[in-house]
């Protein structure tokens, strides 16, 4: 089972991921980042907050994809979640999935293929 965190702590966020859009979301400003190691991407508030001690990003949606041949530019959607506030908040979840889908496409040339 896989488990999502609630949030990325801002030097994971740093270290680990590659920033490929920028998007703002009822005046929330939002990244879409990418982490072409683990095959994920994900749509989180650009402005981190702390959180225990530890600066940390709040993640809204999060999109797990794998590799289905050895071009790294095809992938197979593995999973996609959305935090259960986003839609409280009036943000449609297909908007993130268009987002992430839109930044993958067109910043890192990536053809995402179904379940």
């Amino acid at each position: 089972m896989f488990i999502v965190p609630a949030s990325y702590s801002a030097e994971s966020v740093q270290c680990l991921y590659e920033i490929i859009g920028i998007l703002n979301l009822n005046g929330i400003c939002c990244h879409v980042i990418f982490d072409s190691q683990a095959s994920r991407a994900a749509v989180i508030e650009a402005a981190a907050t702390e959180e225990h001690g530890e600066m940390r990003h709040p993640v809204l949606a999060l999109l797990e994809m794998e590799r289905v041949t050895s071009i790294n530019t095809l992938l197979r959607i593995k999973s996609f979640w959305t935090d259960s506030d986003v839609a409280h908040s009036g943000v449609e979840p297909g908007s993130l999935a268009k987002a992430l889908y839109k930044a993958l496409t067109t910043k890192k040339h990536i053809t995402l293929v179904g379940l």
